[in-house]
């Protein structure tokens, strides 16, 4: 198999899941933008949905994304790994030049002629967040489902939302603005909203790049949601189930390496079993399983 093989997007060798709970110990606020909704009581209301007939805060996957992508990517600079900002206009592909061309555009000329051509080149210059996240011309190797307020019989979880009134501060002066009062509207602590995060032929290490953010979003270390620093958005995970499943090898409980010289076998005999071809595991031991996908992120050495 060659390095950059995963990256392909015609062939499938892996697929895997993490899916569970987001609960919050803090306020959430998701919020709409600054205009409220017609008729709201607050200045910043709480982001709703329609889900089975009724309007229901809940968490897009967008802001999740936004969230494993820039935990990510102060992971990978930890490890000495060049990334970019994943904003528009800094992805590499408009920033790194071939041949006088932008890296983009470079691609998009291979393409018309070889995918394997293109894909090599992607990977070769392309950094890790890139590859793993997406660019402008990149389809993400990793889904966000928005996160609903629902228990695993569909219904809808009771979500209790409170109301605050802030003050803005101009940041200059320190004083108060002039008619700065606002009222913002959170959702209360405890809340349940049930998330999936489904990956697409990623290598061990970056597995292990994910469950390293989502252990630590579970140890209260990364926030969600806006007013952070106002004591907002800390918050655990709870039922985390974990499937995998190779389709280049018959079903095992060994994650093969998909990425030669960079990637590592994880075997998770003893905190896995077999469910109809998948790696599956749950409530305790699924921690476990995620420890050993992140020692393989944690044994990095090579700049991806």
């Amino acid at each position: 198999m060659s390095r950059e093989m995963w990256l392909s997007h015609s062939v499938l060798l892996r697929e895997t899941i993490f899916e569970g709970y987001i609960v919050n110990l803090e306020p959430l606020r998701i919020g709409s933008g600054r205009e409220p909704p017609l008729e709201a009581p607050v200045d910043l209301a709480v982001l709703r949905v329609r889900y089975n007939g009724i309007d229901v805060p809940y968490i897009p996957g967008s802001s999740l994304k936004g969230v494993f992508r820039s935990y990510a990517t102060l992971l990978a600079k930890h490890k000495g790994l060049k990334v970019c900002t994943g904003l528009s206009k800094e992805t590499c592909g408009e920033t790194k030049v071939i041949d006088g061309k932008k890296l983009n555009d470079y691609i998009d000329e291979l393409m018309k002629r070889s995918s394997e051509d293109a894909i090599k080149v992607f990977y070769e210059n392309s950094c890790l967040m890139c590859k793993i996240f997406g660019s402008t011309r990149y389809m993400s190797k990793v889904s966000f489902s928005d996160a609903y307020p629902i228990g695993e019989d569909k219904r809808i979880i009771d979500v209790r939302t409170g109301v605050r009134t802030g003050i803005a501060i101009d940041r200059r002066t320190g004083a108060v603005q002039a008619g700065a009062l606002y009222r913002v509207e959170f959702i209360e602590p405890g809340a349940r909203f049930k998330f999936n995060i489904r990956c697409r032929n990623l290598p061990n290490y970056a597995i292990g790049m994910l469950s390293l953010i989502l252990k630590r979003m579970n140890e209260g270390l990364i926030k969600v949601g806006g007013f952070k620093s106002r004591g907002f958005g800390t918050v655990k995970v709870e039922g985390l189930k974990f499937r995998s499943r190779d389709f280049m090898k018959e079903p095992s409980l060994v994650m093969t390496s998909l990425e030669p010289e960079v990637d590592a076998e994880v075997d998770l005999t003893g905190i896995a079993e077999l469910k109809d071809g998948w790696i599956a595991s749950d409530g305790e031991n699924v921690w476990k399983v995620l420890e050993r996908l992140i020692e393989v992120w944690s044994k990095i050495v090579r700049k991806s």
